[in-house]
């Protein structure tokens, strides 16, 4: 049986990913399975490429907004995207995530232009 994991999340660096704007910390990654738990800070104007789930992705925003499948989510919102859904999430005002995926996303497309 594996052992529990505690992670100061302050403690961790940022990462910058390949979408200008949008950075991130590594909670937890297994790379037996894939499953991974990130936090997820997107700038205000900035927005994740198009991507697939092929095991689907659930997240909280635990600041600001985001705007994801045509609304935008605040403060407190869940949101849970089915195995194989694509979307190209963004953020106006700039957001924070805690993101949980089961399996490693795949890029569709490039993000489109910050605004």
């Amino acid at each position: 049986m594996p052992s529990s994991l505690y992670v100061d999340a302050d403690a961790q660096n940022w990462r910058v990913s390949p979408y200008h704007g949008v950075r991130w910390k590594k909670l937890r990654y297994d790379p037996a399975t894939g499953q991974s738990a990130v936090l997820l800070r997107f700038e205000p104007g900035s927005a994740y490429g198009t991507h697939r789930h092929p095991a689907g992705e659930e997240y909280i925003v635990l600041e600001g907004s985001i705007e994801d499948g045509g609304k935008s989510w605040g403060k407190g919102a869940y949101v849970w995207h089915p195995p194989g859904s694509i979307h190209t999430p963004r953020s106006m005002k700039g957001c924070l995530l805690f993101v949980a995926l089961p399996k490693p996303i795949e890029i569709v497309e490039e993000a489109p232009p910050s605004r």
